[in-house]
């Protein structure tokens, strides 16, 4: 046996322990898409031997919706001769997990294409944290934009910490959501613990504002500071058409005025 036959020979037995060693699914199949290789880790996912489902269409084994003709990986693989990536929703020993599945062309020496690979990643339990994260930090945005009924009709939102697009979104939510379950009149948003007001969060205010315009329910925006004026001055946001106090508790006797309610001292 010459050096390069025994090169090739040593090469493929490498490829093929290679392939027989990889802790999960890998599947080769034709461009009929036959079977012709599943490793030891697919066939304990599938619970089958490879004599068992060799020869037999991989669609058929599988049996998950991603074998349809349009979105099997293997089948976009071939056709566009490049690797593909998605996620799936699969079944699997009568339950659905989620995977990730890489596919790639098969080639020969003259560079046709003549099938497919497949490795099949199990992500459930990576799928699960992030909608957990997700639910999470719903959770943490609702908690850090809670709307408070301070009185028939009147709401209270105070606001604290930085303001993103994100979180914007969220405090137009939580406040028109209170709105219509309070039924309110009236919403006082209170930017005293907002670090800085630039024009990003002035817009995403002002849009809060006229949201809950739309739900017939009036705002006033409290606790600007001298630095915050001076800021939203220089930048040219227009708050002429919205109604603003210096301090809450400025915003809280102007709420009550124009329910037309009086705070009144108690003293004896």
């Amino acid at each position: 046996m010459n050096t390069a036959n025994k090169s090739n020979i040593e090469a493929r037995d490498l490829e093929h322990a290679l392939l027989e060693s990889i802790p999960i699914p890998v599947i080769a199949v034709d461009k009929d898409f036959n079977i012709l290789f599943i490793n030891p880790a697919g066939c304990d996912w599938h619970k089958k031997e490879l004599r068992e489902v060799k020869g037999k269409k991989c669609y058929e084994v599988l049996e998950a919706k991603c074998c349809s003709v349009a979105k099997c990986g293997i089948k976009q693989a071939m056709d566009s001769g490049k690797k593909y990536a998605g996620h799936y929703e699969i079944p699997c020993q009568r339950e659905t997990i989620n995977v990730e599945i890489t596919a790639m062309p098969l080639k020969d020496e003259e560079g046709n294409i003549v099938g497919g690979l497949e490795y099949i990643a199990d992500i459930t339990n990576r799928v699960k944290l992030e909608n957990d994260l997700r639910v999470q930090t719903r959770t943490i945005l609702e908690l850090a934009t809670p709307v408070i009924k301070i009185w028939d009709g009147i709401l209270l939102l105070p606001l604290v910490g930085a303001i993103d697009t994100a979180r914007a979104q969220q405090i137009i939510e939580n406040l028109l959501n209170s709105i219509v379950e309070n039924e309110a009149e009236l919403a006082i948003l209170d930017l005293t613990g907002v670090p800085v007001v630039d024009t990003a969060v002035a817009m995403h205010i002002i849009k809060a504002v006229n949201a809950a315009k739309m739900l017939g329910a009036k705002t006033i925006l409290t606790g600007f500071s001298p630095e915050v004026s001076q800021t939203l001055v220089t930048l040219g946001i227009d708050l002429s058409n919205i109604t603003t106090c210096g301090s809450l508790k400025a915003g809280i006797s102007k709420a009550f005025g124009i329910m037309g309610k009086k705070v009144v001292s108690c003293e004896r």
